[in-house]
């Protein structure tokens, strides 16, 4: 038991110096930049106590500045602080301070800075370009060798150093030589090795996009092999060998070349061309040569998208100037003469705009390209036109798995000089897609108006014959009223009256049996004037009043004054109807209704038939009425009015015109009477 009380205690001592132990290592100063460079973000958040001791490898001047500090484990960044009398580049220092957390890792915000006495720079650590895109070796003294592309001194944009623009493997690389405010033209094209500290520019997401390095002086800059000190005295390359050619400097180096300028691109870059072939060489600095002219050129040769270019390129003109032919070739040919003056043929298919030039798309031989055209009014083609374009080729490549698997470029570009490049052979169909369309649109909107404009005149006139229609029935029906007012009065008054005139006539008649033949003569006569008159009252009253055709309709009217007429006759009367009944105007029915009264009147007094048919069929395209009988007929030459009363053939001819029907009428003795009326457009 006591034995297991001991262990306990030995643990329990154990552990409690284990954590003694780390919490004295946590709040111990870190004393390396190795150690400082393994923390993580968050204890570099922690202001961990720094107690270093190394040499400043950068810095920028001796007072207030940033500046590196680099021993044996590795090198640490700090930020802006009032350097002591004596810090200078290659001192040996003593720092203490605080850790924080910068864009590319920790770094230490220094408190004090002692200085040390003079000390030895570290050695410089060989590195490759690919080493330089990574922070592996931020802050840190390194060694790259190139050959020099480009230099510049510009106080005014805040460049009081000279800057180094280097070619290190597949990239470059800026080299900063911050005690050094001259310019040394003399550098460019010399193969050096420089030393310094890897330093990184960061975008706002913190990524590094620029390798660069910080060398304190030209010392810090050895040249290898020097630029050749007269470029232009150089022997001059044809155009088909920059890329195969190595001369004395070796590969990597300027080369002369010599050619016409073709075209002048935006940009800073323009087409070189001579016997052999054309190239497209991108200039250092203004001014750019004009088309046209012969111009000394040395830059350095470089792969470009489909075929070599020239980089960081000076010129001298050689006074003389040369129009070289264009090449004839087919879009599908062009791919061949990549950065050559040639001219292609293509039906113009669109045309667009950028900066200061109309962009021409073009199609032929089932190849689709583009002309960029400056200082061009796009008003000058029509889509549909044949143009020849005299432009320097660019092949576009498009993406790189096509281009080795199908080894076919994706297209070319055409860059001329000005409209004068552009030569219409045929101009374009006046009857274009775009025109076809547009007259079929303003030929659809044409018709859409004149039917608007016929459908608007269609209701007024419409609303016009309603109008008028509903006019002539309220004017009808005031009439039918009127007239039917009249056959009241006519009845109460004149019709009664000759009734009774008629009647004490035929008692006078009956009890004068002994009168004078004379006196007897004027008697009949009065019966005979009575009768008619009374007679030709009641067909007034009858053609007065519509109460049938108002309560049984037209066909119904004809049907019961059809039966009513023939009733206690010889004559069998028979009514056929056909068609789909519907409302016409009154004068028509009541025309057909008086037309038909009168020819069953005239059947049942003068025919002597046995049968009357009357047959009312309505049509779409107007409406018809007949009456036949089966009597003696009679000669239509020698018909007159009757004397009973009825209004005979006239009658009949007038309701007929009243209505602009057709009618016709036939008879011949012996074989009865057939009467047809047919109304139209009712």
């Amino acid at each position: 038991m006591r034995v297991i009380r001991l262990l306990g205690a030995s643990a329990q001592l154990a552990a409690a110096l284990w954590a003694l132990s780390h919490a004295v290592a946590a709040e111990a100063p870190l004393r390396t930049a190795a150690v400082v460079q393994a923390l993580s973000a968050e204890d570099a958040r922690q202001h961990r106590e720094v107690q270093l001791t190394g040499v400043i490898t950068f810095l920028w001047n001796t007072r207030t500045t940033e500046f590196t500090v680099q021993d044996e484990t590795g090198a640490v960044w700090c930020p802006p602080i009032l350097l002591p009398t004596g810090c200078t580049f290659g001192t040996r220092v003593e720092i203490e301070g605080r850790t924080e957390l910068g864009g590319l890792g920790p770094i230490v915000q220094a408190e004090v800075v002692r200085p040390l006495g003079a000390g030895t720079l570290p050695p410089a650590r060989p590195a490759s370009y690919e080493e330089l895109l990574t922070a592996q070796l931020h802050c840190q003294r390194v060694e790259i060798t190139g050959i020099v592309r480009g230099q510049r001194v510009n106080p005014e944009f805040g460049l009081g150093w000279l800057a180094l623009e280097l070619a290190v493997g597949g990239g470059r690389v800026t080299v900063n030589v911050t005690h050094e405010i001259t310019g040394h033209p003399e550098l460019v094209d010399a193969e050096v090795r420089v030393r310094g500290v890897n330093l990184h520019s960061l975008d706002p997401h913190q990524q590094s996009f620029v390798p660069m390095i910080y060398a304190h002086s030209l010392a810090d800059v050895e040249v290898l092999r020097p630029a050749e000190p007269r470029p232009f005295h150089q022997a001059v390359v044809p155009l088909s060998r920059v890329m195969r050619n190595v001369g004395v400097a070796g590969a990597g180096h300027r080369v002369r070349v010599q050619g016409t300028v073709t075209a002048v691109r935006p940009g800073g870059s323009f087409f070189l061309q001579d016997a052999t072939r054309g190239l497209q060489v991108f200039l250092r600095e203004r001014p750019y040569p004009e088309p046209g002219e012969v111009v000394d050129v040395v830059g350095f040769p470089e792969p470009g998208a489909f075929s070599p270019v020239l980089r960081d390129a000076d010129w001298r003109p050689t006074g003389s100037r040369h129009s070289p032919d264009p090449l004839p070739a087919s879009p599908s040919e062009a791919f061949k003469h990549d950065a050559r003056l040639i001219a292609v043929t293509g039906r113009l298919t669109a045309i667009g705009n950028a900066e200061n030039e109309i962009i021409l798309t073009l199609a032929g031989h089932g190849q689709a390209f583009r002309a960029h055209v400056p200082n061009a009014d796009r008003r000058a083609w029509r889509v549909g036109s044949e143009l020849q374009i005299t432009g320097v080729c660019s092949v576009e490549i498009g993406d790189w798995e096509s281009l080795v698997t199908r080894r076919q470029p994706q297209g070319f570009v055409l860059f001329a000089n000005g409209p004068a490049a552009v030569r219409q052979v045929r101009a374009a169909p006046f009857w274009t897609l775009t025109r076809v369309i547009s007259g079929l649109v303003l030929l659809g909107v044409a018709l859409s108006l004149a039917l608007g404009i016929i459908w608007l005149r269609g209701r007024r006139q419409l609303r016009e014959v309603t109008h008028a229609r509903e006019a002539a029935r309220a004017q009808f029906e005031a009439v039918l009223t009127e007239r039917a007012r009249m056959a009241r009065e006519i009845h109460d008054t004149l019709t009664q009256g000759f009734a009774g005139i008629s009647a004490q006539l035929e008692v006078l008649a009956d009890r004068l049996e002994g009168l004078p033949a004379e006196l007897r003569r004027h008697l009949d006569l009065a019966r005979e004037l009575a009768r008619a008159n009374l007679e030709e009252a009641r067909r007034t009253v009858w053609n007065l009043r519509s109460h049938t055709l108002e309560e049984h309709g037209l066909a119904g009217a004809l049907e019961r004054l059809g039966r009513q007429l023939t009733q206690g006759t010889p004559l069998a009367f028979d009514f056929e109807l056909a068609g789909a009944v519907r409302l016409l105007p009154p004068d028509v029915e009541n025309n057909l209704l008086r037309i038909g009264q009168e020819a069953i009147t005239n059947a049942v007094r003068h025919s002597g038939g046995r049968h009357v048919k009357v047959k009312l069929a309505y049509a779409p395209d107007g409406v018809g009425l007949s009456v036949c009988d089966d009597g003696r007929g009679c000669d239509l030459n020698r018909v007159s009015p009757s004397r009973a009363g009825g209004f005979g053939l006239s009658g009949l001819r007038e309701r007929a015109e009243a209505m602009h029907a057709r009618w016709e009428l036939r008879s011949t003795p012996g074989q009865g009477t057939h009467i047809e009326i047919h109304v139209p457009h009712v």
